[in-house]
């Protein structure tokens, strides 16, 4: 009996990395690829409005090119939460003058004026999915249909059940929200796709990432994602974490996969699509993956069957 094992990313290594970067700045995302694209750090970016910064829709697709993006629902907008109840100002806003404990009409009916880091959107549920639409919409005719797998919560998963049970049927392959989840899962890949978050973000990078680096093979995919926002590292004055994380992890494809959110996702996938017998193993996915069959390294094609007494 051959013994067959399927855990291993492009180039045979068990770990991956990559980033999530949220709201599409792109005079600061500017900045932040300039920094991981050297190192051959691989990533998604998590748009809003599109063309929000730049006019020229060319430039816009040719910025984020080879770059996964995902929808960050337009106008960065929150739902009603559940349970809560929210004293409505039938008035004209004045963001100098607004009382921040209410909410205000927009010109848009169902969308709202909300005071919470600063102003921003509040939707009702149906408006709110149709901002996820949208934003769906706009992304796909830049980007291209199918391409956009990915949804990202804005200021982190909302307590509205019903937009969450839509939003699950909506057909994403995953849900992100927002928060370091750390080492606490084990460097495992999500078991619930619709509820993940990445491992670290500024604060502590390069304390998360070397406990990913020495986390001990146990003949598993790991998975190492850092996030959240490219004006967090200017902000805080902290681009040196990020130069220094590249310089360590960067360029060292012997060790670590860089690939993007949906990349690492897809390729799980196509691990878990195998079918394999005590004579044959076959790839049903159209995905290559790099397997070893009794310690040899063998690449498994795309819809590719293997007799294992060729092996």
């Amino acid at each position: 009996m051959k013994n067959i094992d399927l855990n291993y990313f492009p180039g045979w290594t068990r770990k991956s990395i990559s980033f999530t970067i949220d709201d599409g700045n792109v005079r600061l995302d500017r900045k932040f690829m300039d920094i991981v694209k050297p190192a051959g750090i691989k990533g998604t970016f998590n748009l809003t409005t599109p063309l929000r910064h730049m006019e020229d829709k060319n430039m816009y697709v040719d910025f984020y090119r080879g770059y996964e993006i995902a929808n960050h629902c337009r106008y960065h907008a929150y739902p009603f939460a559940d349970g809560k109840e929210y004293d409505i100002k039938n008035e004209s806003f004045d963001r100098e003058t607004a009382d921040r404990a209410c909410v205000y009409p927009t010109a848009e009916e169902g969308i709202y004026r909300i005071y919470t880091y600063n102003w921003c959107y509040l939707a009702d549920d149906d408006r709110y999915m149709e901002c996820v639409a949208s934003c769906q919409a706009e992304l796909e005719e830049l980007f291209g249909k199918g391409k956009i797998k990915g949804y990202i919560w804005p200021c982190g998963e909302q307590p509205n059940a019903s937009v969450f049970s839509r939003l699950k049927n909506c057909g994403f392959q995953n849900i992100r929200k927002t928060g370091c989840v750390k080492d606490s899962t084990g460097f495992a890949l999500p078991a619930d796709r619709t509820r993940w978050s990445y491992n670290a973000d500024y604060r502590c990078m390069t304390e998360t990432a070397e406990l990913f680096e020495k986390y001990p093979d146990d003949g598993t995919l790991k998975w190492f994602c850092f996030g959240v926002h490219s004006h967090d590292f200017e902000n805080a004055g902290r681009w040196d974490v990020l130069i220094d994380f590249c310089e360590k992890y960067g360029n060292r494809p012997e060790d670590f996969w860089y690939a993007s959110v949906g990349d690492v996702m897809t390729y799980e996938d196509a691990v878990k699509s195998v079918i394999g017998s005590a004579d044959a193993v076959i790839n049903p996915s159209d995905t290559d993956l790099c397997v070893k069959i009794d310690g040899r390294r063998v690449t498994l094609g795309a819809g590719e069957k293997i007799s294992l007494g060729n092996i």
